[in-house]
């Protein structure tokens, strides 16, 4: 096998949809870090969330959803969780943690319940 390197980066802010398989769409999730983005693939009902939410917090190993830590603006990251469930995606995939299939809506209540 050998290394096939990336000879362009195409930057996405949002709102955009992607020309590849399942038509991916962008989605801008201020508020963790900046330029932070989810990635929704309709075709196979699941949201990509990035760390806009995490299912396993990565210092102290509880499970279940929940804010991620180290997010620079806590109070906009929440707020951004709304471009979520507007998927309606039954799958949450978040980078920390695991898959979670109760979908979007419930997955969005949980991190706010742990926020407070």
């Amino acid at each position: 096998m050998k290394t096939t390197w990336l000879t362009e980066v195409v930057e996405v802010q949002g709102g955009e949809t992607l020309d590849l398989p399942g038509s991916p769409r962008v989605i801008s999730m201020p508020g963790h870090s900046e330029g932070s983005i989810a990635v929704f693939v309709p075709s196979v009902d699941a949201v990509f969330v990035g760390d806009a939410l995490t299912t396993r917090h990565v210092t102290t190993g509880h499970v279940g959803p929940a804010p991620a830590p180290f997010t620079d603006d806590p109070e906009r990251a929440l707020a951004s969780l709304d471009a979520l469930v507007a998927t309606g995606a039954t799958w949450v995939l978040p980078g920390h943690g695991a898959p979670w299939d109760d979908g979007v809506e419930a997955a969005v209540a949980a991190v706010r319940l742990a926020a407070n």
